[in-house]
């Protein structure tokens, strides 16, 4: 009984992180858009959530106003990332929340969010803060 135990919290651990590894590459490949200033893409491959919440023209806008003058990536570190299955002003569902420390060009310590959702199948934005 102990050995079936072990076994199956081994597996139910491994499926955790395999998911919230999906979650960090998904996270990671959306940033790259961002990164290189697609900010139209960067909406068209967010959550649609995300999509309800902002339109492509006022996510453009707050980007070229927030993230442009920060400049290119210098430098960015995963700190954590961490599954919930309900968060404020979302429906209840499948989330991840990571955090990245990064150095732009022109500031030299951020700390990033990217809120991710797998309402569609995929791991998709529905929300990213820059502080």
């Amino acid at each position: 009984m102990k050995k079936l135990l072990l076994i199956l919290s081994l597996c139910v651990s491994s499926f955790v992180w395999a998911n919230e590894s999906a979650g960090v590459t998904a996270a990671k490949e959306w940033l790259k858009i961002v990164d290189a200033g697609k900010y139209s893409e960067s909406w068209q491959k967010s959550d649609s959530f995300f999509k309800s919440q902002l339109t492509q023209t006022k996510w453009d806008a707050a980007l070229k106003g927030v993230r442009t003058p920060l400049g290119q990536v210098k430098s960015r570190s995963e700190l954590g990332a961490k599954a919930y299955s309900s968060l404020p002003g979302v429906p209840d569902g499948e989330y991840l929340v990571i955090q990245f420390q990064t150095e732009f060009q022109n500031k030299k310590s951020a700390i990033e969010t990217l809120t991710l959702s797998k309402s569609s199948g995929n791991w998709l934005p529905v929300g990213y803060f820059i502080k």
